[in-house]
């Protein structure tokens, strides 16, 4: 069964700097439970892949789906990651309805920059959708020099990003988001901390059949022990299709106005 990873291979050929290779260690925090399974979902039947979540610490990968766990009619993560450069918490809900918010704190281990990349999947109710809208922000508190930045990433222009996939094609959801650097500093290691709020954008489309959902966060890090904490979201909308009774009324309707005009032309 597929997971929610069909923008990774058009990012991939994007950045073929990065290298995806499996490396990071990671530790799931469930909230209760066992791992997912779209069985365990009540009133879901019809999604017949699994969530999926990729975290990426300058190249190195690790698939966090394991820790992936049912809440409700919603998927949850909770997980904690550790790399040579980076660790950090990583949380996410995930709405087959759909949305998903997402929450991301890491800490450099080294001076930096270090590459963070954090690819939410979820599958969604299958249908067509026409609107979309993302969020998110950041504060950064600095390190062991005085100063932090976050910045944007070699992977993608801008720090959050939505997709809408169908199988594994996936579709700019057009809500790209974020791109000025966030600076805390200078000034005394470890105490100084940047709020960079990075709005909220959305965007409409033609009606799109998708049945998936997927997220990007991606930026860069520097300074030995400064912090980042992100939250954020992106939500796609389902297009209003008229009931196949509306359609005949308004076909009705149509005929009538129709036959109105055509008999003030005779007489």
């Amino acid at each position: 069964m597929k997971r929610g990873y069909g923008v990774l291979v058009g990012l991939t050929l994007l950045a073929p700097s990065v290298g995806w290779a499996q490396g990071l260690e990671f530790a799931c925090r469930p909230p209760n439970g066992d791992a997912v399974s779209p069985a365990q979902i009540p009133g879901l039947p019809q999604l017949g892949s699994l969530p999926g979540v990729l975290v990426g610490v300058n190249g190195v990968f690790a698939d966090l789906s394991s820790c992936i766990f049912p809440a409700g009619k919603m998927f949850e993560l909770r997980a904690s990651f550790f790399g040579a450069a980076g660790s950090g918490d990583v949380n996410a809900l995930m709405n087959p309805d759909p949305f998903i918010s997402f929450g991301a704190t890491t800490t450099n281990l080294v001076a930096g920059p270090v590459t963070y990349s954090f690819l939410f999947g979820t599958p969604i109710v299958p249908g067509f959708y026409n609107t979309a809208t993302s969020t998110g922000g950041v504060s950064v508190t600095n390190g062991a020099g005085g100063t932090a930045t976050v910045d944007n990433s070699a992977v993608y222009p801008t720090y959050i990003s939505g997709y809408g996939t169908l199988g594994f094609a996936p579709t700019n959801l057009g809500v790209d988001l974020g791109t000025d650097p966030c600076v805390a500093g200078p000034g005394t290691p470890f105490t100084v901390t940047e709020t960079c709020n990075q709005g909220t954008t959305g965007s409409a489309f033609a009606p799109v059949f998708y049945d998936n959902l997927e997220v990007l966060l991606t930026y860069t890090q520097d300074d030995l022990g400064s912090v980042a904490s992100w939250s954020g979201a992106v939500t796609l909308n389902a297009a209003v299709v008229p009931e196949p009774a509306s359609l005949a009324l308004l076909g009705a309707g149509l005929i009538l106005v129709a036959g109105g005009y055509a008999r003030r032309r005779q007489g």
